[in-house]
C-alpha cells in the first residue's frame, strides 16, 4: 500500500483503529451535510473502513489525513467510485451498494476525488493539499486521464477545492438527489 505525503500532511490507508476517528469526524452534520446527507453510525463506519480497505487493492479509496506536526488525524481524502445513471439531461450520483440508487437507468461507475475534514480544520488549506496530492499520484502513479469532483451546489469550501484543483468542465449533476456540481478535471488541464 501507499503513503503520500505533502509539507504538512501524510496521507494513510485506514487501518480498523481508526474508527474512533470516524465516529468522531462522521458524527458532525456540518461535516455530512454536503456528503451523504446524514450522520454516520459506528457499524456503518466500520463497514467505511472494510470497504476502502478492499478500494486500497485497486490503489483506490479514501485515505486518512494526519497532520505532520503531531501526527493528529484531521479528514479523508482521495478515490472512489460512484454509481452513476444519465438520464439524458444529467447525471445522477449514488455511493454505495446499487440498491441507494433512485434514478432508473443503466448504472455505470465514475471515479471522483473527494474529500472531507473536520470542521476546526476548515479553511486552512488541508483539503486542498490533500486533494492535490492524490491528483498528481493519480495522473502519475495511477495513469489517470481525468477524474471529478462532485460538490453540492451549497458546500462553497468544496466548490473551492474543485476550483483550486483545475476544471476542464463543469456539469450540473444530482448527488444523493441534492443538486449539486461535477468538476471534471484532466490530466491536461
Amino acid at each position: 500500500m501507499y503513503i503520500l505525503e505533502t509539507d504538512r500532511l501524510i496521507l494513510q490507508p485506514f487501518k480498523a483503529e481508526d474508527v474512533g476517528f470516524l465516529d468522531y469526524l462522521h458524527s458532525d452534520m456540518d461535516v455530512m451535510r454536503y456528503t451523504i446527507g446524514r450522520t454516520r453510525s459506528h457499524s456503518e463506519n466500520i463497514a467505511y473502513i472494510k470497504m476502502m480497505q478492499q478500494l486500497y487493492e485497486q490503489r483506490r479509496g479514501h485515505m486518512l489525513v494526519l497532520k505532520k506536526s503531531d501526527k493528529s488525524p484531521i479528514g479523508r481524502c482521495g478515490y472512489c467510485n460512484f454509481l452513476c445513471v444519465n438520464d439524458g439531461e444529467m447525471d445522477w450520483f449514488y455511493f454505495g451498494a446499487p440498491d441507494i440508487v433512485t434514478k432508473e437507468g443503466d448504472i455505470f461507475e465514475h471515479l471522483e476525488l473527494g474529500y472531507s475534514f473536520a470542521k476546526k480544520y476548515w479553511g486552512q488549506g488541508y483539503a486542498t493539499e490533500a486533494a492535490s496530492a492524490q491528483k498528481a499520484f493519480g495522473y502519475k502513479e495511477l495513469g489517470l486521464d481525468g477524474f471529478s469532483s462532485l460538490v453540492v451546489k451549497q458546500n462553497k469550501g468544496s466548490i473551492g477545492v474543485a476550483e483550486k484543483l483545475g476544471v476542464a468542465e463543469i456539469r450540473d449533476c444530482m448527488v444523493f438527489d441534492v443538486p449539486s456540481y461535477d468538476f471534471r478535471n484532466k490530466k491536461d488541464e
